[in-house]
Protein backbone atom coordinates (compact mmCIF):
# COMPACT_ATOMS: atom_id res chain seq x y z
CA UNK A 1 0.00 0.00 0.00
CA UNK A 2 1.41 3.36 -0.96
CA UNK A 3 1.61 6.35 1.39
CA UNK A 4 -1.24 8.21 -0.33
CA UNK A 5 -3.63 5.26 0.05
CA UNK A 6 -2.63 4.84 3.71
CA UNK A 7 -3.32 8.50 4.51
CA UNK A 8 -6.62 8.55 2.60
CA UNK A 9 -7.90 5.40 4.28
CA UNK A 10 -6.71 6.52 7.72
CA UNK A 11 -8.66 9.78 7.36
CA UNK A 12 -11.81 7.87 6.32
CA UNK A 13 -11.47 5.51 9.29
CA UNK A 14 -10.82 8.36 11.74
CA UNK A 15 -13.87 10.26 10.50
CA UNK A 16 -16.12 7.17 10.61
CA UNK A 17 -15.22 6.49 14.25
CA UNK A 18 -15.82 10.15 15.12
CA UNK A 19 -19.50 10.11 14.12
CA UNK A 20 -20.60 7.53 16.70
CA UNK A 21 -18.95 4.59 18.51
CA UNK A 22 -18.66 1.68 16.06
CA UNK A 23 -16.99 -1.68 15.68
CA UNK A 24 -14.13 -2.24 13.27
CA UNK A 25 -16.42 -4.32 11.04
CA UNK A 26 -19.03 -1.55 10.89
CA UNK A 27 -16.36 0.92 9.77
CA UNK A 28 -14.94 -1.54 7.24
CA UNK A 29 -18.39 -2.04 5.70
CA UNK A 30 -19.21 1.68 5.79
CA UNK A 31 -15.93 2.84 4.25
CA UNK A 32 -15.32 -0.05 1.87
CA UNK A 33 -11.93 -0.72 3.47
CA UNK A 34 -10.73 -4.24 4.33
CA UNK A 35 -11.30 -5.07 8.00
CA UNK A 36 -7.63 -6.02 8.36
CA UNK A 37 -6.64 -2.54 7.24
CA UNK A 38 -9.12 -0.96 9.66
CA UNK A 39 -7.53 -2.98 12.48
CA UNK A 40 -4.11 -1.71 11.40
CA UNK A 41 -5.33 1.91 11.47
CA UNK A 42 -6.97 1.40 14.88
CA UNK A 43 -3.63 0.13 16.20
CA UNK A 44 -1.89 3.26 14.91
CA UNK A 45 -4.59 5.54 16.35
CA UNK A 46 -4.35 3.77 19.74
CA UNK A 47 -0.59 4.36 19.81
CA UNK A 48 -1.27 8.08 19.23
CA UNK A 49 -4.05 8.04 21.86
CA UNK A 50 -6.53 9.26 19.25
CA UNK A 51 -9.06 6.44 19.67
CA UNK A 52 -10.51 4.68 22.70
CA UNK A 53 -12.78 1.76 23.45
CA UNK A 54 -16.10 3.20 24.60
CA UNK A 55 -17.75 -0.12 25.41
CA UNK A 56 -17.78 -3.79 24.52
CA UNK A 57 -20.92 -5.46 23.28
CA UNK A 58 -22.38 -7.59 20.51
CA UNK A 59 -21.49 -6.60 16.98
CA UNK A 60 -24.80 -5.88 15.20
CA UNK A 61 -23.75 -7.92 12.16
CA UNK A 62 -21.95 -10.94 13.61
CA UNK A 63 -23.50 -11.01 17.10
CA UNK A 64 -20.01 -11.70 18.48
CA UNK A 65 -18.37 -9.73 21.27
CA UNK A 66 -16.70 -6.62 19.86
CA UNK A 67 -15.21 -3.30 20.91
CA UNK A 68 -17.08 -0.11 20.08
CA UNK A 69 -14.47 2.57 19.45
CA UNK A 70 -14.54 6.34 19.01
CA UNK A 71 -12.17 9.11 17.95
CA UNK A 72 -14.46 11.80 19.45
CA UNK A 73 -12.45 13.40 22.32
CA UNK A 74 -15.70 14.31 24.12
CA UNK A 75 -16.32 10.59 24.65
CA UNK A 76 -12.82 9.81 25.98
CA UNK A 77 -12.53 8.89 29.69
CA UNK A 78 -11.79 11.97 31.86
CA UNK A 79 -8.28 10.79 32.81
CA UNK A 80 -7.30 10.52 29.13
CA UNK A 81 -8.79 13.95 28.37
CA UNK A 82 -6.56 15.49 31.06
CA UNK A 83 -3.55 13.64 29.67
CA UNK A 84 -4.19 14.99 26.16
CA UNK A 85 -4.11 18.58 27.37
CA UNK A 86 -1.27 18.42 29.91
CA UNK A 87 1.09 21.34 29.47
CA UNK A 88 -1.31 23.27 27.26
CA UNK A 89 -1.69 26.87 28.40
CA UNK A 90 -5.15 28.42 28.48
CA UNK A 91 -5.79 31.35 26.16
CA UNK A 92 -6.69 34.49 28.07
Amino acid sequence: MDDKTYKTQLKKVFKAFQETPKTRLQVADECGILRGNVCYYVRDLKRRKQIVVIKTGKDPKTRHKAEFLSTDPDLFPPELQRELFEGVQRAE
